[in-house]
């Protein structure tokens, strides 16, 4: 059977050139925006919604305990009625989510951070994956040591964190808009398909999204009350971010030194993020420093992707090679392995192959690398299952629930609109007339990871722990942009009325 592995199908161009359309549309209300005099703040926001919308402690704590209750409602249903396929603790199974268990069960049994499967006694120690996730799944597995009653409280566990996260991100931009943008945002937060679906999945994204949030808000706290005390427990919450997934450990301080730069934190305060957040990663690195095995490291890992993220056909040929068996996606796979092994035995000797590989068509690679960044917010993963799902999934409530459908439909829909507004949010964020403090860091974390997985792997699963911050971004942008078009109009009348 033939596959098609060409890169920018037809079908799509329609979508990019509306894209393009709406992002010029998007570029111009944001220069209005930026060349406005006076900042835009909460004290000086045009009465466009009812009086019962406006702020007032009760109302926002009645807002997070409806959001709240929502988010983890919706996620309790999903995970107890779709039937994901991911057997973690079979001998045979393969995949992200099988190292995962092997690596708690090893920390749970010996007390070694290993993923060799079970039967090899005994397990050798390794850093191939970040620890905060098979800690996590250890820490359960010390309550509930058998499979079934194991894994029911680690989904019910996520669901819950997956619904405070919707919280956290509510508390980060509760001072950058009004409550009925507050709600808007935390509904579509609350029912989004790839962070409900992912609440089921034995991956560390729940975790590490909760986790980032966590970080941010506390961050929030510490820049807003100049405390010690509470730049060092941010620092704990970035500390224990990256140890989730080390793509976040520089962070912390590239946060840190922009606001300085800003001079919107204080020195002592600053230090205390930076400090704490190194004095803590400090010790799990120098442990994989000084791993003695022939074993594959994180370095190797991060090698890997940024081979595996350069080849445009990886993931169609990864899955073409292994589910039709199409001896040119062997071919292709094959290929890039040898890449792989190059890079990790001889640093030079593989960038050398990869750049006389880009060299014969340099204009195809450009381009390929132009599109990462809309790839890794796209809807669809690229890898496992596809659609929303990273395993294979029976009678999701997305798939088999009229209303289900119709919101994973709407969401789908608008997932492109979503990620303008959201880079529209992020240059308004980080606007020194216009930017509330509190979204600066958000805005710089979708760069941040953006940037990061544009040179990596542009996977939309990667993005999915950074999907709050994208909806709150975008919320907040075209929250702005009304605004602007709301005064417009308003001045309009006026010179309309003033002409009579």
């Amino acid at each position: 059977m033939e596959i098609e592995l060409s890169l920018a199908p037809d079908k799509l161009m329609l979508y990019k050139r509306a894209s393009l359309l709406a992002f010029y549309k998007l570029s111009e209300a944001i220069g209005s925006l930026l060349r406005t005099n006076p900042p835009i703040t909460m004290n000086h926001t045009p009465r466009m919604l009812p009086r019962f919308l406006e702020h007032s402690p009760w109302k926002w704590w009645l807002l997070m305990a409806v959001i709240g209750s929502f988010a983890l409602g919706i996620r309790l249903y999903y995970v107890t009625h779709a039937v994901v396929f991911q057997p973690a603790n079979l001998p045979n199974a393969h995949g992200d989510a099988v190292e995962y268990y092997d690596y708690a069960r090893n920390l749970f049994k010996y007390g070694i951070f290993s993923k060799d499967p079970l039967g090899v006694l005994p397990p050798v120690s390794d850093s191939f994956r970040d620890p905060g996730y098979p800690v996590f799944l250890a820490a359960w597995m010390m309550i509930f040591p058998q499979w079934d009653s194991w894994y029911a409280a680690v989904l019910f566990a996520q669901a819950a964190l997956g619904a405070w996260t919707v919280l956290l991100w509510l508390q980060i931009g509760r001072r950058c808009m009004p409550l009925g943008w507050l709600a808007a945002a935390g509904m579509i937060m609350a029912i989004w398909p790839h962070s409900v679906a992912m609440s089921s999945d034995i991956m560390s994204e729940t975790l590490y999204g909760f986790l980032v949030a966590l970080a941010l808000a506390v961050f929030g706290i510490a820049e807003r009350r100049s405390s010690v005390v509470w730049g060092v427990i941010s620092g704990f919450c970035f500390c224990l971010a990256a140890l989730t997934n080390a793509v976040l450990i520089p962070f912390a301080v590239l946060i840190t030194l922009y606001k300085l730069s800003r001079h919107q934190m204080r020195i002592r305060v600053a230090t205390a993020v930076i400090a704490s957040t190194l004095a803590l990663l400090s010790p799990w690195i120098i442990r994989n420093a000084t791993l003695h095995s022939d074993r594959q490291s994180s370095s190797d890992r991060v090698q890997m992707n940024f081979v595996q993220g350069s080849w445009p056909l990886y993931h169609s040929a990864v899955k073409a090679s292994q589910i039709l068996k199409d001896p040119r996606a062997t071919m292709v796979v094959n290929q890039i392995n040898n890449e792989i092994y190059a890079i990790e035995a001889n640093h030079l000797a593989g960038l050398s192959m990869m750049y006389q590989r880009i060299a014969r068509d340099p204009g195809s690679y450009l381009l390929w690398y132009l599109q990462k960044p809309a790839l890794l917010w796209e809807w669809s993963l690229r890898t496992g299952a596809g659609d929303i799902y990273f395993h294979v999934t029976y009678h999701s409530p997305f798939d088999v629930n009229p209303v289900w459908e119709a919101a994973a439909a709407v969401c789908h829909a608008c997932n492109g609109l979503v990620m303008l507004l959201a880079l529209a949010g992020c240059l308004i964020a980080l606007s020194t007339r216009l930017s509330p403090n509190d979204l600066a860091a958000s805005a710089l974390i979708l760069l941040f990871v953006t940037a990061i997985y544009t040179v990596l792997q542009a996977e939309p699963r990667y993005s999915i722990p950074c999907r709050g911050a994208e909806i709150m971004l975008a919320v907040f942008g075209l929250n702005l942009i009304v605004r602007k078009v709301w005064e417009i109009r308003n001045r309009s009348n006026a010179g309309v009325r003033s002409g009579f």
